[in-house]
Formats: structure tokens, sequence, C-alpha cells
């Protein structure tokens, strides 16, 4: 008896020590999961940091040489500003020159018409403006030979003054005409200059559009490739977030609908012991009935329990997403060209009017729904399908329904189509991650093509 009760508690406490044994072994393997999911995480987010520092130093190169090229340019503009201004300067005066040079030409013709009169006279008069002889003895008394004299006098220092003015014309005009000469020489090496200077800006405008060019493409493919190291982090701890929680809720679900099934069973047992109760309370009625009037006759057939209803199963699916969007495939999953920064599209992309609603493709939690970046306004969803952690991404919507960390169904709807970020027209870019969001611009990394899961 000892023997057998002894055997009892050792088997008791095997079979009770099993689970908790299985319970810490399984604690133990999600322990070890999350370490290395943790480092994982870390090693990700450090191979982000070193490529965010990497890209960014080159686009800080590429973007030094711009402004060197941009100072160098201003200076080379106003210089060019400044000689256009000495030109215009320099054709002024020119032109006031020639206005001087035809006022002295005309003047010295009038100058020249009066002189040559003068002239003839003073030749006649050997040279003298008059004749003092004449003067002198055709006066007719003292008072008319002073008269004459200064009247001579006031001839000839006419004479002189307009001779004088003459040659004073002269000058000037000689003057004008070898400033103006001075001036279109070096008018003609202004312009030279300038011409120089515009062909030398035009070649360093050539440089800073092609440096230019550059800075955008390494901009653009580093948008492409990664927002920021902020943001990867956000994106990292918000995924964790969000599978945790989802995993919870699907663990509480699961509780819910044992809890659930257990009541259920629970009341049917009870309806079933009420139902045998019953049935058996009126069988020993029906016998006590039968002692105090029996009356012999064929026993009645006992009426058959009705038949359960036939409930439909639901059909099985082997699809664990459905299309976000109804519109048709603009661009498939695969090699790119690499104009719009990636050589490899890790998605599909629906295109569809601006506005379209966009539903989850499974129930989920909302890892991040935010704008900004190449995938403007985006949406991140974290899934636990068939025991598999799934990440889906939505790009480029034109609004957003739903928040970071709210849960969703299949076919809720999370906002609408649009084209924002890095986007050529309207379309969704949809994404399916095995795991959480891992991104390349170059390979699949571990995105998986839409097509085979919808």
């Amino acid at each position: 008896m000892k023997k057998t009760l002894a055997s009892l508690v050792v088997s008791a406490l095997i079979i009770t020590s099993a689970p908790f044994g299985a319970e810490a072994e399984s604690l133990k393997e999600k322990e070890a999961r999350n370490a290395q999911e943790q480092r994982q995480n870390k090693k990700k987010q450090s191979q982000l940091e070193s490529h965010v520092h990497s890209e960014g130093e080159k686009i800080s190169k590429t973007q030094e040489e711009v402004n060197r090229i941009d100072t160098a340019l201003n200076e080379k503009i106003f210089a060019i500003a400044a000689k256009d201004r000495e030109i215009k300067t320099i054709e002024r005066e020119i032109a006031e020159l020639d206005r001087k040079i035809k006022a002295y030409q005309l003047k010295l013709k009038k100058q020249e018409a009066l002189l040559g009169d003068r002239l003839r006279v003073m030749q006649e008069n050997d040279g003298n403006s008059i004749k003092w002889e004449e003067v002198i003895f055709g006066s007719k008394d003292v008072g008319d030979l002073v008269s004459r004299v200064f009247a001579g006098k006031s001839i000839a220092e006419q004479d002189n003054k307009m001779i004088v003015d003459y040659r004073t014309t002269q000058e000037k005009l000689s003057n004008a005409q070898a400033e103006q000469k001075q001036k279109k020489a070096k008018l003609v090496t202004e312009k030279e200059n300038l011409k120089a200077q515009k062909a030398d800006l035009e070649k360093q405008l050539q440089a800073r559009n092609e440096k230019l060019k550059e800075l955008r493409k390494r901009k653009a493919k580093f948008e492409t490739q990664l927002v920021s190291t902020r943001e990867a982090s956000q994106i990292l701890i918000a995924q964790e977030r969000a599978i945790a929680a989802e995993k919870a809720a699907q663990a509480r679900e699961a509780r819910e609908a044992k809890a659930r099934a257990a009541q259920a069973a629970r009341e049917a047992k009870a309806r079933a012991e009420a139902e045998a109760a019953q049935a058996a309370q009126a069988k020993q009625a029906a016998k006590q009935s039968a002692k105090q009037s029996y009356t012999p006759s064929a026993p009645s057939a006992p009426k058959a329990a009705p038949a359960a209803p036939k409930v439909a199963a639901p059909a099985a699916s082997s699809s664990l997403f459905i299309r976000p969007t109804g519109g048709g495939t603009t661009q498939g999953y695969g090699a790119a060209g690499g104009g719009n920064g990636y050589t490899f599209h890790n998605g599909l992309d629906f295109g569809g009017p601006v506005g379209s609603p966009i539903v989850a493709a499974a129930t989920g939690t909302v890892i991040l729904a935010q704008s900004g970046g190449p995938y403007g306004n985006h949406v991140m969803i974290a899934h636990q399908l068939n025991g598999q952690t799934y990440t889906t991404v939505y790009a480029h919507m034109n609004s957003l329904n739903v928040s970071s960390g709210q849960r969703v169904s299949q076919g809720q709807q999370i906002g609408t189509l649009g084209s924002t970020g890095n986007s050529t027209g309207p379309h969704l870019h949809f994404e399916i991650h095995v795991g959480g969001y891992v991104y390349s611009g170059t390979g699949p990394a571990n995105s998986v093509n839409p097509n085979s899961m919808l």
C-alpha cells in the first residue's frame, strides 16, 4: 500500500513538474530570441548610422563645392555688372563727345566764314586789321582822329579775339576727337573683358549645374535609401513595440476565445445535464403514472432528438493578405533602372485617383503613421500570421486615418491614395517584409513580392 502510494506521489510530481519545465524552457527560448533580435536591431542601427555618416560626409563635401562655386559666381556676377555699368558710362561719354565735336565743327564753320572776310581785309591792309594811314590822314580833325584810332583798336581787338576763339575751338575739337578715340579704344577693350568674363561665368555656371545635379542625385539617393538615423531608430523602436503589442493582442484574443469556448462548453454541459435531469424526472413521473393506472399496451418508440443544424464551414483561403487598394499595378517588384535612386523596387505600385481608399492588408498593429521623407505620408503595420512576423508598408498616401500603436483589422481603411514624398504621380507603393522592416535600394533584403502573398 505504501509502495503504491509512493508511486502515485512520484507520478503526480512528474506530471505536475513537466509543464513548469516546458514553460521555463519556453521562457528561455523567448529570452534568447528577444536578445538575438535586440542584437540584430543594434547591428542594423549601427549600419544605418555608419551609412548616414558616410553619405552625409559626401553630401557635405559636394555642398561645400557648390557653395564655393556660388561664391565665385556671385563675385563674377557683381564684376560683370560693374563692368557693364562702366561700359555704359563710357558709351554715354562717347555720345557726349560726339555732341561736342559736332558743336565744335559747326562753330568752326561759322568762325571760318567770319575769319575768311577779315583775313581778306587784313591781307589787303598788309596784315593789319585797318589802314592806319587812312585813319590818320583822312581825319577831319583831332576828335575824328581819336575816334578813328579807338575804332581801329577795337576792330583789331575783335580780330585778335576772333582768331583766338577760332584756335581755341580747333584745340577743343582736337582734344574732343582725341578723347573720343581713346574712349572708343577703351570701350573695345572693356567689351572684350566683359565678353571674357561672361564666358568664364558660363563655364562656372555649367560646373555649378553639374555639381548641383550631382548633389541633388546624392540627396535623392540618400533620402530614398534612408530618411535619417533618428527615424531609422524610431522605426526599430516602434517596430519592437508594435510587434510586442500585436503578440500581446493575439495572446489576449486567444485567451478570450479559450475562455469563451470554455464558457460555451460549461453552458452546453449545464444544458445537457438540465435536459438529462428533466428527462429523468419525466421518466420517473411516467413510471409513477403507469403504476397508478396500468393499461397494457405496446411500448411507444422514443422520439428521436432533433438533428443539429448544419453550419457551412468558412471557405479556406491560401492568401494571408488582401489587396490594399483597387487600382492596377503600375510598377512591379524587382530590378529597377536606378533613375529614382534605387536599382531594386522592393514593392508593388498600384495606380489610381487621388483619394482612393487604402485598407490594411491584414490584421495588425500600426508601427508608424507619419509624414516626411521619400515615402511621404506612410503607414507601417506589424502582423503576426501563423506564428510569423510580417511588416507591411503603405507609402505616398494623400491622407492617414490611423495612428501609431493603433490595432487595425484586415480591410479597415487606413488612409487614401496620393502622391506625396518621392512620387512621380498618384499611386500606392506597397511592401511586405518577412520579419521587421529592412530597406535596401539594391536588393530585396527581407522584402517579398506581394503578388506571392495576395
